[in-house]
């Protein structure tokens, strides 16, 4: 072992030659030493034999750069993803690096793309192969291409057991389809039809555009409907056409007993609801013409009507002589058995304000004009108390 400075001094031939061989010493032997050289040069060769490693001296003369290990063992830095310990000189981001202890991992353009460690490889990006040979174990796997194994196994058990002895042939032939749950949506969703009416076993499904169901209307919709329709209620806007009609069980021609239908005007009878409370002024029907008999229209007039909630009924007029009116008050200030109309009766007190205008009046006295009732009249007006 040897290090030197390599400046030869100025001696004696034998001293002289004495140092000329320590420094081709320390050549030769790379400048090995337990400690580093005393005095040190860029790029500068030193064998640490302390710490086993071959180094050299950085550019700027103030580092080592280890490069190996003594027995022929090449050592890196770790490096990093962007700088990896082992490059290109063409292409530095691409390489390899340590990001931690035990993991060895590969760059390329600056991005991990593979990292190996005590619990395996991960890749980052598509994996390319033309063959996988051993266990793939996978939490989930999409294979776009053609998947061949020697055996398969479904949560450890045999596919061919899980399939107890099933041919698989395609999924036309599974015992039964996954349905989606779809009951308000609106749309129009195609019915699904067995393409064959007379097939049994495993048969194909089609389904046919002219045929639909709208889930938010509950509405069925098809070109032709044929057979029984057996409803609660029908409502078709379009055109009915039907070899026979039956009503209750019975047939149309019978129901109707020959008559010749014509419009809704010729009802025997017609559906009234029954309307006993609501605060509302409802129109009142009437024979269209007062004379008609027999099948007739039936008319309203806006200025007759009756509310149910109050019981009033409503004219512009009444005509005629009352005298089959009850319930009118006319009084009880006089008393008899006889029916000669001979008294106007009035009240003795006035509870509310009055007001005689466009008529004369006259009141039966004495009368009595209770506190902060008034009663006014016209300049035009005389009002008599008798």
């Amino acid at each position: 072992m040897a290090t030197h400075d390599y400046v030869l001094d100025n001696a004696t031939g034998a001293n002289f030659r004495s140092d000329l061989n320590n420094a081709l010493a320390a050549i030769v032997s790379n400048n090995s030493s337990s400690t580093e050289p005393s005095t040190k040069y860029a790029y500068q060769w030193w064998a640490d034999t302390n710490e086993g490693v071959l180094k050299i001296r950085n550019s700027s003369n103030d580092g080592w750069v280890t490069l190996l290990q003594l027995d022929g063992t090449l050592t890196l830095e770790d490096g990093s993803n962007t700088a990896p310990a082992l490059g290109f000189r063409d292409d530095l981001n691409t390489g390899i690096f340590s990001s931690a202890a035990d993991t060895l991992d590969i760059t390329c353009g600056g991005t991990t793309r593979g990292s190996f460690s005590s619990s395996g490889l991960t890749v980052t990006g598509n994996v390319t192969a033309t063959t996988f040979v051993g266990n793939i174990d996978a939490v989930d796997g999409d294979f776009d291409g053609t998947l061949e194994a020697d055996a398969i196994t479904v949560a450890g058990v045999a596919l061919a057991t899980v399939i107890a002895g099933t041919t698989v042939t395609t999924a036309t032939n599974a015992n039964h389809v996954s349905v989606a749950d779809n009951e308000s949506t609106n749309e129009e969703n195609l019915i699904p039809f067995i393409e064959d009416a007379s097939a049994t076993g495993n048969v194909g499904l089609e389904s046919d555009g002219d045929f639909s169901y709208n889930p938010s209307t509950g509405t069925v919709t098809a070109t032709i409907f044929k057979g029984n329709i057996d409803a609660v209620d029908g409502d078709f806007d379009g055109t009915l056409e039907a070899d026979a009609i039956t009503v209750a069980g019975v047939a149309l021609a019978t129901v109707i007993a020959g008559t010749t239908v014509t419009t809704a005007t010729n009802a025997n009878h017609i559906s009234v609801a029954d309307n006993e409370s609501t605060n509302e002024n409802n129109l009142i029907p009437f024979i269209e013409d007062a004379s008609a008999t027999g099948n007739v229209g039936l008319e309203s007039d806006g200025d007759f009507t009756y509310n149910p909630s109050t019981g009033t009924v409503t004219a512009t007029k009444f005509v005629g002589d009352g005298s089959g009116l009850t319930g009118i008050d006319s009084g009880s200030g006089a008393q008899g058995g006889g029916s000669d109309e001979i008294f106007y009766l009035s009240d003795k007190n006035a509870t509310a304000n009055y007001t005689v205008t466009g008529h004369n009046a006259m009141v039966a006295g004495p009368l009595t004009i209770n506190s902060g009732v008034t009663v006014d009249v016209a300049a035009d007006c005389v009002l008599t108390i008798v």
